[in-house]
């Protein structure tokens, strides 16, 4: 049985053990060790979640495509794997699932899990294993902080001094000016200090508009007379006729015969906590050929995807059997 679990954990992101509880895997990224130095690739990390209690016939219907026996008889098996487990964590206070994890009962009663790290069930990690490299230590450089400080200092001092003569050289030639006007203010005719107008103290004469003359030349147009023959009522008539039948043409016949067809029965590929884990399923299964599709979510929250959907159980059941036989396990859901 530990098997079969190991089995559905490099496909599936949750696996549950009815009447025990569920195994969850989710992706975790590349690491290195501070200590150890050590570089893991990229895995899955195993939690325990004891409250998934609800079978959703994924274990079941595995065991029963694998030893080639009845759902029924798949389930029983089951329990009595159950039974085993329970029984070591009453007795023993601990459960070992080869290439899982251990399950272990504290004083108060409660289940801790500890997965086992040896085992990557990250499909796309395959074939890499964690690489041990020394510690690269690096020669620090020693850094005279004052005199950073009296550099930095320098610097600033140059700037403000630089701006400082600029907006001198700026200034200085203005104020000459505005000054030389000031005194020879009478010396200036009108025209003049109107056009450099660098006195602040005179009052500036109001602007006058005057308007400019401006040429118009006429143009003749030409107009020519058309005669209408056909009065504005048979114009109106004739285009409303025209609307009328554009109409008829573009607008088309309500259908009456249309019906919907539910498709009730799926088979069942897997079950996610993860939607977008879902979604990658759909893609795959698309890929492949199927007409694959998320058909919603179980009690547990959890994101059911079919290979195909159908409208008769018979259908269903035929179509299921072929999946079995070319190795892909499925299970049927009515809804």
């Amino acid at each position: 049985m530990e098997t079969y679990i190991s089995d559905l954990l490099y496909r599936h992101d949750c696996v549950i053990i009815p009447g025990l509880g569920g195994i969850i895997t989710n992706y975790r990224s590349a690491q290195i060790h501070p200590v150890s130095h050590t570089l893991r690739p990229p895995s899955k990390s195993i939690r325990f979640n004891i409250n998934l209690q609800e079978d959703d016939g994924l274990l079941a219907n595995y065991v029963s495509s694998c030893e080639e026996i009845s759902f029924a008889s798949a389930q029983t098996k089951i329990e009595r794997f159950v039974f085993s487990i329970q029984n070591d964590l009453e007795h023993k206070k601990q459960a070992k699932l080869p290439k899982i994890g251990i399950l272990s009962v504290d004083l108060n009663g409660i289940i801790s899990f500890e997965p086992d790290l040896k085992v990557n069930y990250l499909s796309d990690a395959f074939g890499l294993e964690a690489i041990q490299s020394p510690a690269l230590i690096r020669k620090s450089k020693g850094i005279d902080v004052s005199k950073q400080i009296y550099r930095s200092a320098k610097s600033i001092q140059a700037q403000k001094t630089s701006f400082n003569w600029k907006v001198a050289a700026v200034l200085i030639p203005l104020i000459g000016l505005s000054t030389y006007v000031s005194f020879q203010q009478d010396a200036i005719g009108d025209k003049y200090a109107n056009y450099a107008y660098l006195n602040p103290f005179k009052e500036k004469p109001a602007s006058v508009y005057v308007p400019r003359a401006v040429e118009v030349k006429e143009k003749t147009i030409e107009v020519k007379e058309t005669k209408i023959t056909t009065t504005p009522k048979t114009v109106v008539e004739t285009v409303k006729e025209n609307t009328e039948v554009k109409a008829k043409k573009t607008i088309p016949a309500p259908n009456d015969k249309t019906t919907f067809v539910s498709k009730s029965f799926h088979l069942v590929a897997g079950c996610f906590s993860s939607k977008l884990n879902a979604n990658n399923l759909v893609s795959q299964l698309k890929t492949e050929g199927f007409e694959a599709s998320v058909i919603g979510q179980n009690a547990n929250g959890l994101f059911r995807v079919a290979f195909q959907s159908y409208v008769t159980r018979e259908l269903a059941m035929s179509e299921m059997k072929k999946l079995k036989a070319s190795g892909k396990p499925t299970w049927l859901l009515k809804k």
